[in-house]
């Protein structure tokens, strides 16, 4: 065999020194990922609002603080004094001596009692009831004409009845509203008759309805004050007429019991529910929350014997607006369910499903719109808290007291989701150049980035192309590589029981006319975004995680490598 050697044979110019790697598909490994648990994507500090359940390891939403409800006072009734006069009554007529002269008495009195600036809040009045019995004085005077002389006026079987609104204190001869005078002297030598009772409020009505209502802010009381029986006059001299003049007196009363239909203003100032110290993914715009039960507890101390209903307004907020669309009404006053507060303690549940397992909850409060303040999450949820006492039948209340409300409320979300949820997760893969730069000898347009997960989390996540950033060591975005993603390789697979693990494949497409565009990529971007899935109501949990067990780089038709 004979050859030879043109020494003046340039390989580089005159040979194509390129060769073929990989025949028809080339994938080289790239290794894998460690676990990231939910404790880690999802990072939270101590003191932050979201926090997971020590017990469950569920995450929850957190947030507690006071709500300022004013104290409310219904003003006590003065009730001015009054005086009634009966009408005098003669008893003798004498135009001669005489032992003895019985006589009947018949005779009336209109009564009337006011009171002005009556609180607004009394609607009806059932009673009133003093702060110490009052008097009601009794005086029978006797009036004669002429030379008549008598000695003495005995009262025989003599009935004084009040208006049967009137409460006397018992004592002897008060009989309900009727007071007996029985063989009682009412007079001697020309002296007057005088009794005191005690007199302690007023009852009108025990059923709403028939009680007294005040008008215009003026409550006034009105009836009839009547004496009938008989009255014997003893030792009569002379000639003339004796009459029987009867009066009562009835001190002024303050009441500081009442029981009736009371309406009492309650003010709560506005609430403001700031929602900070979140985790970013729940603070990207994009962001959409449709939460299985958002819980808002409202705890509050009613220490009137009524109930007492709330209606509310709740409206997130977010950079100092409202966010249209969003408000929640809450209570009879808006149409919907109402909110009772009963007298004593009570803990309140307002729930997406009207049902709630937290400890010592007192009444469950169905609120089916109330994802409405966290599908886009707020700065603030502004609450306008309105309680309102509605109820039309009697109770009692203390007059002048300072009824207070202590009142505060607590947020509690646990993260479990359903259908409509758009929540977005930012992380990236960083210092790849430190593995791809030796590849600038490599030739290839075109390479797939494919990645094995294994999703033990309850949501299905997405990985859409315009997603994906793709930068260089500087941190320039390298916009001359194109990106796409098949729809059935974009989705990571969710856990149906946020327990066992799934496992999918997303295959990420890089193409770019810089044939040696691999070497330059220092860092990938992306956006994960969860998306409806099929495990809703399925909650997060700390203990949730996620793996990318394999990541390999493949190259469709193989590389070509310059050896020059």
């Amino acid at each position: 065999m004979v050859s030879c050697v043109d020494n003046k044979y340039d390989l580089d110019k005159d040979i194509d020194m390129t060769i073929n790697v990989g025949g028809e598909h080339l994938t080289i490994p790239a290794g894998s990922s460690d676990t990231a648990y939910l404790s880690k994507i999802i990072e939270v500090e101590e003191g932050d609002i979201l926090q997971p359940d020590a017990t469950t390891r569920v995450y929850h939403l957190t947030k507690k603080d006071d709500i300022d409800v004013e104290p409310t006072t219904v003003k006590e009734v003065t009730i001015s004094e009054t005086t009634t006069n009966l009408s005098p009554t003669e008893i003798v007529n004498a135009t001669s001596s005489s032992v003895e002269v019985p006589a009947t008495v018949t005779t009336f009195g209109d009564f009337e009692a006011k009171s002005n600036n009556i609180d607004e809040a009394l609607k009806e009045l059932g009673a009133l009831y003093a702060k110490a019995p009052v008097d009601l004085i009794l005086t029978i005077d006797f009036q004669k004409e002429q030379s008549l002389n008598f000695t003495r006026v005995q009262a025989n079987k003599l009935k004084i009845v009040f208006p049967d609104y009137i409460v006397f204190k018992a004592e002897e001869g008060i009989q309900g509203h009727e007071l007996i005078l029985d063989g009682q002297v009412l007079s001697e030598n020309g002296s007057s008759y005088s009794r005191t009772l005690k007199v302690e409020g007023y009852k009108f009505s025990e059923n709403a309805g028939a009680g007294k209502k005040p008008n215009g802010g003026t409550l006034t009381i009105e009836g009839v004050i009547s004496m009938e029986g008989e009255v014997v006059t003893s030792g009569v001299s002379g000639t003339g007429i004796l009459s029987l003049v009867p009066k009562t007196v009835l001190r002024e009363m303050t009441a500081n019991s009442v029981t009736g239909v009371i309406q009492p203003e309650i003010k709560a100032e506005t609430t403001n529910i700031e929602l900070n110290d979140l985790p970013d993914f729940l603070k990207d715009e994009e962001t959409r929350m449709d939460i299985t039960n958002p819980v808002i507890l409202l705890r509050a101390e009613n220490q009137l014997e009524t109930p007492v209903e709330v209606d509310a307004v709740l409206t997130p907020m977010k950079g100092n607006a409202q966010i249209d669309g969003k408000e929640v009404k809450v209570g009879s006053g808006y149409g919907k369910t109402p909110v009772v507060l009963a007298s004593g303690k009570n803990v309140i549940a307002l729930s997406r499903t009207g049902e709630c397992t937290i400890e010592g909850v007192t009444s469950n409060v169905k609120v089916e719109d109330i994802n409405n303040l966290l599908e886009t999450i707020p700065d603030d949820i502004e609450v306008d808290l309105q309680p309102v006492v509605r109820n039309e039948d009697y109770y009692t209340a203390e007059l002048g007291r300072a009824y207070e409300m202590p009142s505060s409320y607590e947020v509690d979300v646990p993260l479990s989701f359903e259908q409509n949820l758009n929540i977005v997760y930012n992380d990236s893969v960083q210092d790849l150049n430190k593995d791809l730069n030796d590849l600038d000898k490599v030739i290839l347009k075109k390479a797939n980035v494919l990645l094995t997960v294994d999703n033990a989390i309850p949501l299905k996540l997405q990985l859409k192309p315009e997603n994906v950033l793709i930068k260089d060591v500087y941190g320039n975005e390298l916009t001359a590589v194109k990106k796409t993603i098949e729809e059935d390789k974009q989705y990571v697979t969710e856990s149906t029981d946020g327990e066992k693990p799934v496992t999918s494949e997303l295959v990420l497409n890089l193409t770019s006319e810089d044939t040696a565009f691999l070497s330059k990529i220092d860092r990938i971007c992306f956006k994960l975004t969860a998306v409806p899935g099929s495990a809703t109501g399925v909650p997060l949990k700390d203990t949730q995680w996620l793996k990318v067990t394999s990541i390999k780089l493949s190259v469709p038709g193989g590389v070509n490598v310059d050896l020059n």
